[in-house]
């Protein structure tokens, strides 16, 4: 087996550093971590993971606790694209990621005593409002956390920024001339949800236009179809005072909804225009291809690693407790201007 000490005799310096640069300690110039990285890659060098938590006193793992059960786990593509680079971060620091459950083996456990059995180091929170409680044992014990669902109390959270993304879908709406504007939220138990209906109610008093109840409509969930029932409930409640556009507050529910509407002779954008929230892949494949505010997941994967790391490793972090990742407005042909 290849050892430190052929790493750097290789490397032509001392296994100290070698061990340094392999822990990205500092201390260690560029030119020198190069060539001791060319080295362990030229003798295909495997890090001795057990000996490396014996002597650092971690264990190089981070755990990721996400919540399936209301449609935002890890399989929907918003969460998987953070993960991915939740994940690609932390390789570069030599951490590796586990998934926290409630389970262990055939048993029943709670996140936190997955986490001690685990031993990870950190843990990246994924989950909904509706878990709060059930996380709070990780919440209130020394286990560092970062957030990329919910605010915390005294926790770091890394987030686009709903209210940003809701008032640039909403202004390009008003600049295409559309006063009549109703809104399909997220789940408003969610902090997406909340959020963002709460920038459509700012928005539409800064403009002194009218907040239609009748306009308003919350899924019941993040399932793709919740968007066709959501689509249905609105013709059917203004059906005699039909807005001309509708802001939805994430892109399954808004492709499903432009079906909806679709089906029941609606012209898209013809008769309404549609915006909704994510830049999922699927936007661009709709017909037509939807106009939507764009999250940088890429960023908040990265930054989220970066934090965490950082809270374990005692660095200083300069970034706010509430991280909000700006977006963008996606312009495409699902919108018309009146």
């Amino acid at each position: 087996m290849v050892t430190i000490y052929d790493v750097a005799k290789k490397a032509g310096c001392s296994p100290a550093t070698v061990s340094k640069a392999f822990n990205n300690y500092s201390g260690v110039n560029t030119s020198t971590y190069e060539k001791i990285m060319e080295a362990a890659e030229e003798l295909e060098y495997t890090p001795n993971t057990n000996a490396r938590a014996l002597a650092t006193k971690k264990t190089w793992l981070l755990g990721v606790l996400f919540s399936e059960d209301v449609g935002t786990g890890i399989a929907h593509p918003h969460f998987s694209e953070i993960l991915q680079s939740f994940q690609s971060k932390a390789g570069e620091y030599g951490y590796d990621v586990v998934f926290v459950n409630k389970r262990l083996g055939n048993k029943e456990a709670s996140y936190l005593e997955h986490c001690l059995y685990r031993g990870v180091d950190g843990v990246l929170l994924a989950a909904g409002a509706r878990f709060t409680d059930e996380i709070q044992c990780v919440l209130s014990s020394d286990i560092k956390c970062v957030s990329v669902e919910m605010v915390y109390p005294e926790k770091y959270t890394v987030i686009s920024d709903n209210r940003m993304g809701s008032m640039q879908a909403l202004e390009y709406l008003y600049f295409l001339g559309h006063r009549k504007i109703a809104h399909i939220c997220c789940p408003l138990s969610s902090l997406a949800g909340m959020e963002r209906f709460n920038a459509y109610k700012e928005f539409m008093q800064s403009k002194g236009l009218e907040i239609n109840p009748k306009y308003i409509v919350e899924t019941e969930d993040f399932d793709p179809n919740a968007g066709t029932k959501a689509a249905t409930k609105l013709l059917q409640d203004c059906l005699d005072d039909l807005p001309t556009a509708v802001y939805i507050g994430y892109d399954e529910a808004a492709c499903s909804a432009m079906t909806a509407f679709q089906a029941q002779g609606f012209r898209i954008p013809e008769d309404l225009s549609i915006v909704g929230f994510d830049n999922l892949k699927v936007t661009g494949l709709t017909t037509p291809p939807l106009t939507t505010i764009e999250q940088d997941r890429k960023t908040i994967g990265q930054k989220a690693a970066e934090t965490l790391i950082k809270l374990i490793e005692d660095k200083e972090i300069d970034e706010p407790l509430d991280n909000r990742i700006p977006t963008k407005l996606i312009a495409r042909n699902s919108c018309i201007r009146i």
